[in-house]
């Protein structure tokens, strides 16, 4: 089982990944996310391997506008989908900063968060804005940047019970003229015009049945939405998904039975996943290991990192990434699930391998296949997780 599946060559990878880059932005429900799902089925279905969508429900935000205005200026940006929303027209404040000493009654700015202040778009700023909502302000504008200055955006980690304060994400090269607004003084008016609406999105399942019925068996997953086109961010991570269930149909035989998810919903606090397992109610506990393909797998200037239930598994991973010559990772503290869809395994006390990181254009809409991919990368990555598969297989 030492030779890597076809589809870990980086020709085949950069292909896949540019055709999904092609279907446009992925939110959970969207058409790019509707067309990845079909391409998804396609791709297996060419491999011999017999794969479904399962539908499932998710809030879904649409909105309207999404903007701050003040007397000689306005910026447009993306609400936090977790977030509140304003009534038709906005609502009306005096400009502050978020270390205003008398917050009441007005819209502030973080300003803090253009010098790198990393609490307004962490997944647990719920309390951070409830708080601040609680002091009577009306609503939040937070700048965020990649590193041209492109707006870069929070999951909504709260989506189904959302905090009330609404909270506009924009561009952080718009920080000048938000500051020269702050300058100016006076009223500013933030109107985010948007509901939430029940509505229906899939993921991609398929079994590829082990010899053994006995043994328990493996899953291997991989989200597959995301802001925007998230190339690297969800690219690497799907083509490997794809290779790992070519590589294991080919096979002539195997002990355990591998359950494929390519889940929807991960920019929704992990919405798809969920509902995969709580049809398989007893799947997180029963499986012999689940295997994460996260986020910027292989993407340039990439933050690595890989994390593993358990000592055996810790040393399985290492290993094969050695074998692999993948080097420059972090590998996290035994049983730490870092924050990708292996800490859902965690909170049902499964075993888990994770890869995931983050990268230079993370969750921004400059995510493409040119600026932050890097096929050969990938295919190493892919080694290793074949490696690790195969390793479990017996």
């Amino acid at each position: 089982m030492s030779t890597v599946p076809p589809g870990l060559d980086p020709a085949r990878i950069e292909a896949r990944i540019r055709a999904y880059e092609g279907f446009g932005i992925h939110r959970t429900g969207w058409p790019g996310d509707d067309r990845t799902t079909d391409w998804l089925l396609a791709e297996l279905r060419a491999a011999g391997v017999a794969g479904e969508s399962e539908r499932f429900a998710f809030p879904r935000v649409e909105v309207q506008r999404a903007r701050l205005t003040w007397r000689d200026g306005s910026v447009d940006g993306e609400p936090m989908y977790d977030g509140g929303f304003t009534r038709i027209g906005g609502v009306t404040g005096d400009l502050g900063e978020d270390n205003d000493d008398e917050p009441f009654g007005k819209v502030l700015i973080a300003t803090s968060a253009l010098r790198n202040d990393r609490r307004w778009s962490a997944p647990d700023a719920r309390a951070l804005y409830s708080g601040l909502q609680q002091q009577g302000v009306l609503g939040m504008v937070v700048p965020t940047g990649d590193p041209e200055g492109e707006i870069v955006l929070r999951n909504a980690e709260h989506i189904r019970q959302p905090f009330g304060l609404p909270v506009l994400q924009v561009a952080a090269k718009e920080g000048r003229r938000l500051t020269s607004a702050l300058l100016l003084g006076g009223e500013a008016t933030l109107e985010i015009d948007g509901d939430r609406l029940n509505s229906r999105a899939t993921n991609v399942v398929a079994t590829l049945p082990g010899t053994d019925e006995a043994a328990a068996p493996l899953v291997v997953m991989t989200p597959k939405s995301g802001w925007f086109t998230c190339a690297a961010e969800r690219g690497g991570g799907l083509t490997i998904w794809l290779a790992l269930a070519e590589g294991l149909a080919a096979l002539p035989a195997r002990r355990r039975t591998v359950h494929f998810v390519a889940s929807s919903g991960h920019e929704l606090h992990h919405a798809g996943l969920e509902e995969f397992i709580k049809k398989r109610a007893t799947l997180p506990k029963v499986a012999h290991a689940w295997l994460h393909l996260g986020a910027s797998i292989g993407a340039k200037d990439g933050t690595p990192r890989i994390g593993a239930a358990d000592e055996a598994l810790h040393t399985l991973t290492t290993g094969a990434l050695a074998s692999a010559g993948v080097e420059g990772y972090e590998a996290m503290a035994v049983g730490e699930p870092g924050g990708g869809e292996a800490r859902n395994i965690a909170q049902y006390k499964g075993r888990y391998v994770t890869f995931l990181g983050g990268h230079r254009y993370f969750h921004s809409p400059q995510d493409t296949f040119e600026k932050a991919c890097d096929p050969a990368s990938v295919a190493r990555w892919g080694a290793a997780m074949w490696a690790v598969l195969t390793g479990l297989l017996d």
